[in-house]
């Protein structure tokens, strides 16, 4: 695995072997800062041209806020039209953030997305899933 992208706020790596991006985002965001990384997932997804995405925001401390409707029409549709198959969600321990990805995902329909308590369930769902390029 490889590190792509790293701040105090966000890591991106690739497993070139599955061709996936893990995503570990950590800390508070506001939309500026999301938005800002997202920009820079799709840039590496762009770059690697990879299929699957594990998303661990299991020590992310706030929500999406404003930005929800964006994520699922805007951004994973953008994944989606770079070739992202699939999105493993590692769900925050943060509530308020909880309940933001479930709103994305009510607006979602592509790329398929699940979301998990923990990384080694989202890592096993897209073994299942992804297609490894």
């Amino acid at each position: 695995m490889y590190t792509l992208f790293d701040i105090p706020g966000l890591t991106i790596a690739h497993d070139p072997a599955k061709n996936w991006l893990h995503v570990t985002w950590r800390g508070e965001h506001n939309e500026e800062s999301s938005v800002a990384g997202c920009a820079m997932i799709l840039n590496k997804v762009r770059q690697t041209q990879s299929a699957a995405i594990l998303n661990d925001s299991s020590q992310s401390f706030d929500g999406w806020g404003e930005i929800v409707r964006w994520i699922a029409q805007e951004f994973f549709h953008a994944l989606a039209d770079n070739g992202v198959e699939a999105i493993a969600w590692v769900n925050s321990h943060n509530w308020p953030a909880r309940v933001d990805t479930e709103r994305v995902l009510s607006y979602t329909t592509r790329p398929l997305v699940d979301t998990f308590e923990d990384a080694e369930s989202a890592y096993s769902w897209l073994l299942t899933v992804a297609t490894v390029k």
